[in-house]
């Protein structure tokens, strides 16, 4: 096999795409640390300090173990993986038309997405495993941060395709209020969209897989695991066939992403 040249240029690849966004994400404005570390912090806060009437309301997930697979839900909660697309618009404009490249390009920006989230929610599972003593059923949620989120993930792109939006600062909208339907309204709107869409999604996965009581009731380890593990397959079926799914968006809406990823004015 000839050797690579010095200084010529490495084919394409998933791994340098991931590479490449986790770079950006370390760059300012430091979006993806900023958004998740916040819905981390809140969620906690929620965790905590609410009333029980409220918490029982939030949360469908109780009890210690639960608490890492909430908070990696939570993380996963804001417009990194809703607005895949505007963000990144001279790469994705330049990716529009090469399905392989926009395919890469939307897997890296959920791996990267990730690597932020599932690494550190797997921390705060094995803490809460050995303060309780409790190692299966925490490897069993490890199992479930790891991989359930990734089927919510792939089809939240959806929202960034159908209704994409740049990322400008709030006197940009300020200074375009007139506009304030699309500008103001419709900003706040897919501002908010996450919060609700990349949990229900995920806890639709698990539910689906568990009793119906498996979701505030303590189940049986082998029960549990045997939902979490087939969550798990089912997630990654919905992973790919979710981006195979925004690919076919993407190629419906074709001209008008074109127009609107081309003018970040358009807001």
């Amino acid at each position: 096999m000839a050797d690579l040249v010095v200084g010529e240029e490495a084919p394409p690849s998933l791994a340098g795409d991931v590479r490449m966004e986790l770079r950006e994400a370390l760059r300012s404005p430091y979006t993806i640390p900023l958004v998740v570390t916040f819905n981390g912090v809140l969620m906690a806060a929620a965790w905590f300090l609410l009333p029980t009437k409220w918490f029982d309301w939030l949360f469908t997930l109780h009890g210690p173990l639960a608490f890492a697979m909430v908070l990696a839900g939570w993380m996963y909660s804001d417009v990194p993986a809703t607005n895949v697309l505007a963000p990144d618009r001279e790469r994705a404009l330049a990716a529009l038309d090469d399905p392989l490249a926009l395919r890469r390009l939307l897997y890296a920006k959920n791996l990267a997405l990730w690597c932020f989230v599932a690494p550190f929610c797997t921390v705060v599972a094995m803490i809460i495993g050995y303060v309780h003593h409790d190692w299966p059923p925490t490897l069993v949620s490890i199992t479930a941060i790891a991989i359930v989120p990734f089927g919510a993930l792939g089809v939240a792109g959806w929202v960034g395709i159908v209704w994409p939006y740049h990322p400008r600062d709030l006197r940009f909208r300020w200074q375009h209020r007139r506009e304030w339907k699309h500008m103001i309204v419709r900003w706040i709107a897919l501002l908010l969209v996450p919060y609700g869409l990349v949990p229900v999604l995920a806890i639709l996965i698990l539910w689906s897989m568990l009793s119906p009581d498996g979701l505030s009731h303590k189940l049986p380890t082998t029960h549990f695991a045997g939902g979490i593990a087939l969550a798990a397959v089912v997630s990654m079926a919905v992973f790919f066939a979710g981006h195979r799914a925004g690919l076919a968006l993407v190629r419906r809406r074709g001209d008008q992403l074109r127009a609107y990823l081309g003018d970040p004015d358009r807001g």
